[in-house]
């Protein structure tokens, strides 16, 4: 029997491994071809979110894929890379093929400790979560295809095994997206992506950048510096685009009310949750739901939003 997505009326799904088709009790990681998986897995084109990391490869067709309301197009040869969290979905031709590998935090830091979230493509907003114009892509293909063939082998030591295939896809992508896309001196990089790592952790409690700063044992001037060095932004624009994401997301897939929305988010006015937002994207909450019921983007359709 085909999977379907969980019915729900307030959120998007969440998945897990073991939501998986064929996904091995108790196992840390999990791969299946792209074409299997949209054929056996029906409704995984939709808005929905992992508990694991993924990455995507897309070996031949064309499509959009939408990950955390940015839109990108779908090419050959190309690598995403999503994290715990995010929010995607997707449009696939019907000739695209290619793999997708799964994997919980715990079964790579368990070797490479905290390496995981120094990959520039992974808990960033301010970098795309994507390579494209591989100037190898066999060398790309090929690692995918030999992890896959490990991953169906079930020979001794699979999941070491497994698990060094995943490594070296990793840091090969991660060699050549620092060549293509990041041009700044590492240890300030490295700096901004400790930042975007509190973030993602604190972002609904703790509000202020000195807090942060003083965690990362720095100033918060020279943290506002490395930040527009690093990305053109200030700190406190970087911890406002988080909640801006986080706040779309809930207003897609939530029947929440955009005043509980805002208490959710720790805005105790819901005028000033409500002019936050404006200035962010030019729209009201409200208006912003309703752009979505124009578009037929939201996901949401059980009953009508509360405004």
């Amino acid at each position: 029997m085909k999977n379907r997505l969980p019915a729900s009326d307030s959120a998007v799904p969440v998945y897990q491994l073991q939501s998986f088709p064929r996904h091995e009790p108790n196992k840390p990681f999990y791969m299946i071809r792209l074409e299997r998986l949209v054929q056996e897995f029906k409704g995984i084109d939709k808005s929905h979110t992992h508990t694991f990391y993924l990455v995507m490869w897309i070996s031949r067709g064309s499509g959009t894929h939408t990950i955390d309301f940015k839109t990108y197009t779908i090419e050959p040869n190309q690598l995403y890379f999503l994290t715990p969290g995010q929010v995607h979905s997707w449009v696939l031709s019907a000739d695209t093929q290619g793999f997708n590998l799964f994997f919980d935090a715990n079964f790579f830091k368990g070797r490479f400790g905290n390496r995981l979230y120094q990959y520039p493509f992974f808990h960033s907003h301010q970098h795309q979560p994507l390579l494209s114009a591989i100037p190898q892509p066999a060398l790309f293909a090929d690692l995918l295809a030999y992890a896959y063939q490990e991953y169906e082998a079930h020979q001794p030591n699979r999941s070491d095994v497994f698990l060094s295939f995943v490594h070296i896809l990793l840091e090969t992508a991660s060699r050549l997206y620092h060549e293509q896309q990041i041009g700044t001196d590492t240890y300030l990089y490295d700096r901004v992506r400790q930042y975007e790592e509190l973030l993602e952790n604190q972002f609904l409690t703790v509000r202020e950048v000195s807090a942060y700063a003083s965690q990362m044992n720095l100033t918060p001037n020279y943290l506002n510096h490395i930040c527009r060095l690093v990305v053109g932004k200030t700190a406190s624009q970087l911890w406002q685009e988080r909640l801006l994401i986080e706040t779309q997301r809930l207003l897609t897939h939530t029947t929440q009310s955009v005043k509980e929305i805002g208490f959710q988010l720790g805005f105790s006015d819901p005028s000033y949750f409500v002019r936050f937002f404006k200035k962010q994207t030019g729209q009201t909450p409200a208006e912003f739901r309703q752009s979505l019921l124009g578009s037929g983007v939201s996901e949401v359709v059980s009953r009508p939003f509360v405004r």
